[in-house]
């Protein structure tokens, strides 16, 4: 008798032990799926474009990690739990360089989640009331910032509807930047555009954003021209923009480092210049839309 009940323990204590053992190391996850991040631009009044790549993800303040997007997060929690998500950018069109967007407000929320299921989730993002907007262009009235510029015979600069769509999202007609060159089989070079000067960019080392979209069969130098109370007119190339392959690409930038450190009173101009090869033969036009030039305050 003795003997049966002790086997019996015994059997109840093995039981007991690896049963809680798979229940601690199997948990059944809960999964949020974020396939895409929105942006109000409302607050100030600028379009909604963007192209938030990354995101780090804190749960009830604890820091789970950086993901791309989409991802499908496994989570050991069930009801509702508090998210944060704050957006990141690939910085100057590195896959490898990624940047926080800041100007943008990470969403602080409550989300639901049921174990062994998949809760759909998209961020919504708007702009901090902080958030200085020094620049917006995005062709679609008649009070566009360009600064009219000289261009050889039969090259084009001007304003033109075209398709957009920007990673399968925000698709449609635009109005947009066009630059064009004459079809000919000479070397040519033309400043594609050039814009408002700015006199108010903090110089105490502030990421100041700058970010545009971009269709290109050609490298695009974009550059910065600065104008110094102690070095005069500078002219600081900044970026090289590679061929686009036939479709729009979104960049972002920092320019905190062309930037900060400059004497009071600095002035600064952002150019955009191009060189066509002697018997190019892609696409003559060069697309830009959606400009924006931001920091906080």
């Amino acid at each position: 008798m003795r003997k049966h009940i002790k086997i019996a323990i015994i059997s109840f204590l093995v039981i007991f032990y690896f049963g809680g053992c798979n229940t601690e190391n199997n948990f059944i996850p809960s999964y949020l799926k974020i396939d895409s991040f929105n942006v109000d631009a409302s607050s100030i009044g600028g379009n909604n474009v963007h192209q938030i790549t990354t995101f780090q993800l804190y749960q009830n303040n604890q820091f789970l990690g950086t993901y791309p997007i989409p991802s499908q997060i496994p989570l050991d929690a069930e009801g509702k739990n508090n998210f944060i998500f704050a957006p990141y950018v690939k910085l100057n069109g590195s896959s490898q360089t990624y940047g926080s967007y800041k100007v943008l407000n990470p969403l602080d929320t409550f989300i639901s989640l049921s174990r062994n299921s998949t809760t759909n989730f998209t961020p919504k993002l708007v702009y901090r009331s902080k958030a200085k907007i020094l620049w917006q262009e995005d062709f679609q009235n008649s009070t566009s910032t360009l600064i009219p510029i000289s261009v050889t015979k039969g090259d084009t600069t001007q304003i033109v509807s075209r398709p957009f769509v920007l990673n399968n999202r925000f698709s449609g007609y635009t109005n947009c930047y066009a630059a064009t060159f004459e079809n000919t089989d000479s070397f040519k070079s033309m400043d594609l555009g050039c814009f408002d000067i700015f006199k108010n960019i903090p110089l105490d080392g502030v990421s100041v954003y700058f970010e545009f979209d971009v269709k290109t069969d050609l490298p695009i130098q974009v550059a910065l021209k600065r104008n110094s109370p102690t070095n005069g007119n500078e002219y600081v190339p900044y970026l090289v923009i590679n061929p686009t392959g036939g479709v729009w690409k979104r960049f972002y930038t920092d320019l905190i480092y062309e930037i900060q450190g400059q004497a009071a009173g600095t002035t600064f101009q952002i150019i955009y210049s191009i060189d066509k090869p002697a018997s190019f033969s892609g696409s003559h036009e060069i697309l830009f839309d959606n400009i924006r030039l931001s920091h906080l305050n």
